[in-house]
């Protein structure tokens, strides 16, 4: 059971479900077709579990820091064991792409994104000051997939980018809890107050840009629910100082986003 729950605290199943959603229910939403809408979204699910076994592996010394309690630099689990379920995953994202993506240039994003994803370490490393530009890319590509899927359907552009002005205020509040372990970038003059208030206006922007998207009752509650989120989540961030809450709700406000790719 230990190994278990290990196991899933590395594959993070929240953050790769949402991955896997945001392909499959928009597109059994458009098509009332069950089995090709898994089949499309398999590959995304595969895709951001094995980047995170990936990025475990690759931060265990910065994770002593940061986050100790993690499975690899707790010792829960041995690196040779994560790096054995690193290439089952990496072959299932690519098995699939393969053979559930018939068209060449949509399953070119898909390679795409994992190229971008294995990658990420390379940005942490060497270009640290990109690095929560470079997550809210990647975090776009699913939009951007169901583009090439609906090339008619144009408001799906303005999705893709108030997904990435969210994005990008998450990973810079994220930044700003690892900032102990990780490499310097010019990020790290601007003051930490400072940072976290472009953070969340950057949030805010991604909201506003959901605005013209309302078409009914439903989207209007959905989009005052996320706004709601992001107050308490800035309540938790600068009142209450409970920063690793404020991420989790933001996260929680990315969820509720999916009802506008319907």
């Amino acid at each position: 059971m230990h190994l278990i729950k290990s196991v899933l605290r590395l594959l993070r199943p929240y953050s790769s479900l949402l991955a896997f959603l945001s392909i499959l229910i928009p597109l059994y939403v458009r098509t009332n077709d069950f089995v090709l809408s898994a089949a499309r979204a398999a590959p995304l699910l595969f895709v951001s579990m094995c980047t995170y076994l990936s990025n475990d592996l690759d931060d265990i010394e910065k994770d002593k820091v940061n986050h100790p309690d993690r499975p690899l630099p707790s010792g829960s689990l041995a690196p040779p064991f994560v790096a054995i379920l690193y290439y089952i995953w990496l072959a299932l994202a690519l098995f699939t792409i393969r053979h559930f993506i018939v068209s060449v240039h949509i399953s070119f994003l898909y390679y795409l994104l994992l190229l971008l994803c294995i990658s990420y370490n390379y940005v942490v490393e060497y270009l640290p000051g990109l690095k929560a530009i470079y997550v809210a890319a990647a975090s776009s590509i699913p939009v951007l997939i169901l583009v090439a899927y609906y090339p008619n359907e144009t408001a799906l552009y303005r999705i893709a980018i108030a997904l990435f002005a969210f994005m990008l205020g998450r990973e810079l509040c994220k930044d700003l809890l690892d900032r102990a372990g990780d490499p310097v970038s010019f990020l790290h003059r601007i003051p930490a107050t400072r940072m976290a208030q472009l953070a969340f206006s950057a949030q805010a922007v991604g909201l506003a840009l959901l605005i013209p998207r309302i078409v009914d009752i439903y989207h209007f509650i959905d989009l005052v629910s996320m706004s709601a989120l992001l107050a308490l989540s800035y309540s938790f961030w600068f009142r209450l100082e409970r920063r690793v809450a404020a991420t989790t709700l933001m996260k929680l406000s990315i969820f509720l986003g999916l009802y506008f790719l319907l």
